[in-house]
């Protein structure tokens, strides 16, 4: 199945990476500092397994964060954020996960910086979450994006709320 790209948010000259179809997420590995996200390592379930990603981003870890998601029953709904040009790199200054269930940070700066930009990728309760991609730098993680389901023929009578 083709899924839609969406993103990344953040900047466009790091070393790419992605996780495309990747879509059952049992926890996410947030590593951070003060003013910025430095890694982000997903964990997969596939198979009956659960399987790590790369650690997508750089391996210093000043402040750590286990993302635990009671699968299957807990799932991905938003993902969102901000990223900045420090003048040398863009990096995600801020990222926060949203499940059926709760939400996980801000991680990050978690006050507003002048010059950032916000991003906010609503997936919803349909379950339409495929994979990530984004870009990280000797800085950490550049840019992030998300892959979501194509809507299928027999979904059509979902209603959608406005």
């Amino acid at each position: 199945m083709d899924m839609i790209k969406v993103g990344p948010a953040g900047g466009n000259r790091g070393t790419i990476w992605d996780e495309k179809g990747r879509d059952l997420v049992g926890g996410i590995f947030v590593s951070y500092s003060r003013d910025r996200v430095l890694s982000l390592q997903f964990f997969f379930h596939e198979n009956g397994n659960l399987v790590q990603s790369n650690k997508h981003g750089i391996d210093d870890c000043r402040n750590f964060y286990a993302v635990v998601f009671d699968y299957p029953s807990e799932f991905l709904t938003s993902i969102s954020g901000s990223y900045i040009n420090t003048g040398y790199a863009t990096v995600l200054e801020s990222i926060k996960f949203s499940t059926n269930k709760g939400s996980y940070g801000p991680f990050g700066c978690t006050l507003p910086s002048t010059g950032a930009n916000n991003f906010n990728f609503e997936i919803g309760n349909h379950r339409f979450f495929g994979g990530f991609h984004g870009r990280n730098n000797s800085s950490g993680v550049e840019s992030i994006g998300i892959y979501v389901k194509p809507i299928i023929p027999s979904m059509k009578n979902l209603r959608i709320q406005k």
